[in-house]
């Protein structure tokens, strides 16, 4: 029994393994994006755009044709902050913690919305449910959480909403940052109206060309590490698995014969190394699903699935067809017989 044991807690702590090398293969693809506030490799950095009260900028592109994008206006004071102004669906996608990001709403609202790194919470004022964070001698509320690791620069940062219908201080002015255009699709001609709309000179890109590559590869191109990690994890949880049912098969004293012994033998193997199976391997999911947060756990579920259907499938095929199994009922069968 303690052996059983033994090996049900190698299975929990494999399946907990599987989610490690999930959130480290995501934090790997996503670290570069992280770390420029969740903009594509499509963005482009508008140069010596002219110098601009905001909220007239802000109007004129709302009332254009441009959609499917995302400006960002990040201080040039300080690069931890940064302005907001989305149309239509956009590449943006940032980690959470708690809450939500910017929506369409929000871009059209009247008053500004705030997305705080998770090291700034400290400084949020909380009277009941609703956090608020100072700015500019004003409170907004702070509508999501957003932070990933210990050391990444998100975490400090601060994403506050534009909106073409805000009332801004007019000292507020485009030259103060550094403007990133970032649309879902490159358009010569959306890129031309931009720079029309500031009065800039030129674009350049966010990203260098090798990243551009890197990111756009498929999932299997840009995660050769996690597979081959999956299928070793996977090896190691084979062995586990036919090493308990060894054990499993051997403990004749476990079965309640009778007269159907080929039946009950094999019914009853089966049902042992399936419980132990579920068992151990729904454990280390939900022990992996509470603590380490992955994007897709429907992928681990279904690899654990089929480890467990192609086992017991194995299994049985073992139970009924293999010459050494049926030695081992007819030792069994004359043991009883001899007792």
């Amino acid at each position: 029994m303690k052996k059983k044991i033994f090996f049900d807690a190698i299975l929990v702590i494999l399946t907990f393994l599987m989610f490690l090398c999930f959130r480290q293969n995501e934090q790997r693809n996503n670290e570069s994006r992280l770390n420029r506030n969740g903009l594509s490799v499509n963005s482009l950095i508008v140069n010596q755009a002219q110098d601009q009260p905001l909220q007239t900028t802000i109007q004129q592109i709302a009332k254009s044709p441009l959609k499917n994008y995302q400006l960002q206006f990040v201080s040039r004071k300080d690069p931890n902050f940064s302005y907001i102004y989305a149309k239509g669906d956009v590449n943006s996608t940032l980690p959470l913690i708690s809450g939500r990001f910017f929506n369409q709403h929000d871009y059209e609202s009247e008053v500004p919305f705030v997305v705080l790194g998770s090291n700034l919470t400290k400084q949020t004022y909380q009277p009941q449910a609703q956090q608020y964070y100072q700015l500019n001698h004003n409170y907004y509320a702070v509508i999501g959480v957003t932070g990933v690791g210990e050391n990444s620069a998100i975490n400090q940062h601060t994403f506050v909403s534009l909106s073409p219908n805000q009332t801004l201080d007019s000292a507020i002015r485009t030259g103060q940052f550094r403007i990133i255009y970032d649309p879902s699709t490159q358009k010569a001609s959306d890129t031309k109206k931009v720079l029309q709309i500031f009065h800039a000179t030129g674009t350049k890109r966010l990203v260098d060309s090798s990243s551009i590559k890197r990111e756009r590869q498929g999932w299997f191109d840009r995660s050769g590490m996690i597979i081959t990690q999956i299928i070793l994890l996977l090896a190691l949880m084979i062995i586990v698995t036919w090493i308990l049912a060894y054990l499993v098969i051997f403990a004749s004293k476990q079965f309640n014969l009778g007269s159907f012994l080929q039946n009950q033998l094999s019914l009853k193997t089966l049902g042992q190394l399936a419980a132990h199976l579920i068992l151990a391997t729904g454990i280390g999911f939900v022990i992996g699903w509470q603590t380490q947060k992955i994007n897709r756990p429907e992928v681990i579920l279904t690899i654990l699935l089929l480890f467990v259907l192609i086992t017991l499938i194995s299994a049985y095929l073992y139970l009924t067809h293999s010459h050494h199994y049926t030695h081992l009922k007819q030792v069994l069968n004359s043991n009883k017989k001899q007792g």
